[in-house]
Formats: structure tokens, C-alpha cells, sequence
């Protein structure tokens, strides 16, 4: 299945007259002044789970699914994810995407840099902001697809001969050196194997697919395996999740909670 999509790929079916949904995720002002032709403004980056409890899942899932029913993403038209270059921001749209089990999304490698670079025209973007907010949830949000989340449950009691846990948050944080203000405690989640997320992108884009397979090697991951990746508070992990994918992983989960979720629990174990 498709991850990523090129910009002269992109410009070649709008050319054509396919009908996408391009979807700005960069902050509202970025997207205001200059974006595709077309594209709408969709905030996908400032909602995190309070936990990744059932409840919480939930919540996140009907967040999701309003800000999407607005954004006219019902999965009956390709959607396109776009920041400024491939970052933390678009493959975090694409995974709400997923999330809410609506088929057709993509992100657009390299992003609107690419897009540029290439030659595309930008227009001011119109129209409402739109973002996935506790406010848009909707009364009956679709089922969710549990497969991509994994919760503070799974991750306690996960069992190491068939998952792996992977932190792609930066070194510092992994080593304990650095925590944000809003962490209870530094550290990690014991027995993390570690994978910068950056590593897995190069000039803006996703590397080849060979040289993730041989960066998570390196990180003792294993396609035969689940992994689990998680970061500050889940966006990196997506980034990481669809690197992963890229090279062949097919069983990949984000802990949506992430590191600020098991920093704030003084009964849990740091690394």
C-alpha cells in the first residue's frame, strides 16, 4: 500500500482532473499565506490524548472523526497530507486517517517545498480552519482501528518476544538529559530500543526504503515482530511508523500516550 506521494506525481493528476482533497496541516497562518491551489486547513498536530485508556481512545476517535466529517474526508476521495517538508506534522494526518478507517490518504513527500521546487503554483489559503479538537467530535464516530494504538495496558504488560518498544524521540530525551516542562519525570520506557525519527528522513523527504530496513536493523527491530514506537506525546511516532512501513513493516503501533503519558505515572518504571 502507498505512503507517499511525489509532487510531480501530484501535479500529473491534478493536471488530469482527479478530484483529491489536499490537506495543509501547517499552522493556519502558514496555510493562509501561501499553499496548493485548493488546499484546505486542517490542524491536525495540537490534539494528544489525555490517556490511552478506552475512554481516552474514544474521545481521540470522535475528535478525529468531526474534524475529518468537516474536512468532506469520508474516504470516497484520495487525500493528500502536506507540511512544509515531510516532518512530524503530515504523517500524523495520514494515521488519523488510518485511525478512523478511512482508505485513500498519502503524504506528499518533501512537502510543499517539493511542490515549489518543482515548479507548482500557491494561492492564499480560504476558507475555515479546520482542526481535530474536542469540540468537533462527532455523536457516533466510526469504530476505530485499535491495530494502529497501542495503550499504557499493552505497553505494561508488553512481552518482549513479540513486540518491541521503540523511542524515536531525540537522544537527550532517550538518555534522560532533556524532558519537557510538561513531563513529570525524564527517562524512558525500559527495555526501548532507539531510533531518532529524523534518521529516517532526508532532505525533507523519507529515505529509501533500503536504508530504513538497515537503520532499524541497526536498532535491533525485526519485521517478524510488532513494534511499538512512541515519543513526547505521539506525532514523531508517526512519522516513525510509516518510515517503518515503508520498508516492510506491516505490524506497527503508535502509544498514543506516549513518554508524557508514562512520565506521569509514579507507579511506573523509567529506563
Amino acid at each position: 500500500m502507498a505512503v507517499t506521494i511525489g509532487a510531480a506525481e501530484l501535479r500529473h493528476r491534478l493536471a488530469a482532473g482527479e478530484r483529491l482533497i489536499l490537506a495543509d496541516v501547517r499552522p493556519e497562518a502558514e496555510w493562509r499565506r501561501a499553499t496548493i491551489p485548493g488546499a484546505i486547513g486542517l490542524n491536525v498536530y495540537d490534539y494528544f490524548i489525555p490517556q490511552s485508556d478506552p475512554s481516552g481512545i474514544a474521545a481521540m476517535a470522535g475528535a478525529a472523526a468531526g474534524a475529518f466529517a468537516a474536512a468532506g474526508i469520508d474516504g470516497r476521495m484520495p487525500v493528500v497530507h502536506f507540511e512544509q517538508a515531510t516532518g512530524m506534522i503530515s504523517p500524523r494526518g495520514l494515521w488519523f486517517q488510518e485511525f478512523l478507517g478511512l482508505p485513500g490518504g498519502l503524504i506528499l513527500d518533501g512537502g510543499i517545498d517539493a511542490w515549489i521546487a518543482g515548479g507548482g503554483p500557491t494561492r492564499p489559503g480560504t476558507g475555515p480552519a479546520l482542526a481535530v479538537t474536542a469540540g468537533a467530535a462527532l455523536p457516533e464516530p466510526p469504530a476505530p482501528r485499535l491495530n494502529l494504538v497501542a495503550t499504557i495496558d499493552e505497553v505494561v504488560g508488553l512481552d518482549p518476544g513479540r513486540a518491541t518498544l521503540l523511542d524515536v524521540r531525540r537522544r537527550s530525551e532517550h538518555e534522560g538529559s532533556f524532558v519537557h516542562p510538561c513531563c513529570a519525570r525524564p527517562g524512558r520506557i525500559p527495555h526501548s530500543a532507539f531510533l531518532f525519527w529524523e534518521d529516517l528522513l532526508e532532505g525533507g523527504r523519507y529515505r529509501p526504503a533500503a536504508e530504513i530496513t538497515a537503520l532499524a536493523a541497526a536498532a535491533g527491530l525485526s519485521p517478524d515482530k510488532k513494534v511499538i514506537t512512541y515519543c513526547h506525546r505521539g506525532a514523531r511516532a508517526a512519522t516513525a511508523l510509516y518510515g517503518l512501513r515503508l520498508a516492510g513493516y506491516r505490524d506497527v503501533a503508535v502509544f498514543v500516550g506516549s513518554w508524557h503519558e508514562w512520565a506521569a505515572r509514579a507507579d511506573l518504571a523509567i529506563g
